[in-house]
């Protein structure tokens, strides 16, 4: 019998690398007959969030003695304490924070080897891909950046007054955003700019109108704010996977808004930005690609 407690997290501080102890190794027909979960008590791994899937899962290696096995997904499980059922990834339901139940991150690995099952109750290390982590960190943060470029440019666009962003633009981020993803090379948002916001008092026509020229703005902004090479700070009132977090970059005014993802320390790291454009009339979706340029050449 296991026994999971919630998992204590070292990403959002940057970690890529520790040790912890295992708690439990689960079957996971999910990811293919071989798979299997590890879940350890802490874990520098960061998970793809089952509720806003937007950042992808850290991939990288478990290793106990001469033993090493990739992590080729991580992934949140809820357990309800009293009859000990486990759901993982997908099959979550639960809010983050529901009392009856217990959250934890799940390290998937693609192998049935017996060892791995005596491992639990032993300290294994814990080894994220670098890479990736690098290239999706700034995914991530350019991400957020996007959106204050754009709060900022579009807010002469708005007809009434609307919640305000941590600068004190109007969020049409917030507003109008459909869905956000990441990914190794950047990410993509998609917003709805239909009737109902319009109502709201935001002119989408003319911002379509003039589309390049918004985007020509949001990337010059976007220009002088990484040559600042501001701080990029997650803080949280603790390391419980669940304890609310919150983003921050330095730059003037500052950019905060809650965040449980990872991110560069600094806007050094990001060589530039790109903002590209396209509208579908026929739906009224504006997506809005970024491409960060960094160092290296992570791969999926």
């Amino acid at each position: 019998m296991y026994e999971i407690s919630e998992t204590r997290i070292g990403y959002p501080r940057g970690q890529t690398e520790g040790c912890g102890r295992v708690l439990a190794v689960l079957p996971y027909a999910a990811a293919g007959d071989t798979s299997q979960v590890v879940v350890t008590d802490r874990t520098p791994f960061h998970p793809v969030d089952h509720a806003w899937p937007d950042q992808p899962a850290d991939h990288g290696m478990i290793s106990f003695g001469p033993t090493a096995v990739p992590v080729v997904d991580t992934q949140i499980l809820s357990v309800e304490p009293e009859t000990g059922e486990v759901r993982i990834g997908p099959e979550v339901s639960a809010r983050r924070g529901d009392r009856d139940r217990v959250f934890a991150v799940g390290h998937i690995v693609n192998t049935m080897d017996a060892d791995i099952g005596e491992w639990v109750g032993r300290v294994v290390s814990l080894e994220v891909d670098v890479v990736r982590r690098a290239a999706l960190s700034a995914a991530h943060t350019g991400c957020h950046l996007v959106a204050f470029a754009v709060n900022e440019c579009v807010d002469g666009l708005w007809t009434k007054d609307a919640v305000r962003d941590s600068r004190g633009n109007r969020n049409f981020d917030a507003a109008a955003l459909l869905d956000t993803r990441h990914h190794v090379g950047g990410s993509i948002d998609r917003y709805r700019l239909g009737k109902s916001l319009r109502k709201r008092g935001f002119n989408h026509p003319a911002l379509i109108a003039d589309l390049d020229a918004y985007v020509l703005r949001a990337n010059d902004l976007l220009a002088a704010w990484l040559a600042s090479r501001a701080d990029v700070t997650v803080t949280g009132s603790s390391d419980r996977f669940t304890a609310d977090r919150v983003w921050r970059c330095a730059i003037s005014p500052p950019a905060v808004m809650p965040c449980g993802g990872t991110h560069v320390s600094d806007l050094g790291q990001i060589v530039a930005i790109d903002i590209s454009a396209q509208f579908d009339d026929e739906t009224d979706v504006l997506t809005l690609a970024a491409s960060p340029a960094v160092t290296g050449n992570p791969s999926e």
